[in-house]
């Protein structure tokens, strides 16, 4: 995935379009990656996962297609994501338009907190991402003694 990096925390407000400004230095990550060319996808924890087209594009080659689609769960797992995906592309002044149901999933009204994540970002609800900061500060040490046996091999 090359040198591909979200990192920071911040705050903005969608407007009444539902139409997010992107922080510069995400932007230019965007724009380098994927000419500005985006997937909204749900996320994991009620936050909606923000990922440059080519890391989308390797997301899908090593985690979805891989999965077998005769077992339900594989479906049900691959379509969390399939379901529910937008693809996008950051406008002239750098926003996106973020769809209903993708704001329904992450409770997201007006203010939104994005965070980087490495290979790609998230966007909050203030309140989802209070309620979830809390649970990483209490599972953090029980997590960190236990890391190695969740690493990919």
């Amino acid at each position: 995935m090359g040198t591909i990096r979200f990192r920071g925390f911040y705050k903005h407000v969608i407007d009444d379009r539902k139409r997010l400004a992107i922080p510069s230095q995400f932007r230019s990550v965007l724009n380098k990656e994927s000419s500005g060319k985006l997937i909204l996808t749900p996320g994991y924890d009620r936050e909606i996962a923000v990922y440059a087209l080519k890391t989308w594009e390797s997301v899908e080659e090593s985690e979805l297609l891989t999965l077998s689609m005769d077992r339900l769960q594989s479906r049900r797992y691959r379509r969390h994501f399939t379901f529910r995906v937008k693809e996008d592309h950051l406008d002239n002044q750098g926003r996106i338009l973020i769809p209903n149901f993708l704001l329904e999933h992450s409770g997201i009204a007006k203010d939104v907190v994005i965070v980087g994540e490495i290979n790609y970002f998230t966007l909050w609800s203030p309140e989802q991402y209070e309620v979830f900061s809390k649970e990483i500060d209490r599972s953090y040490l029980d997590d960190s003694e236990s890391i190695e046996d969740l690493r990919r091999r």
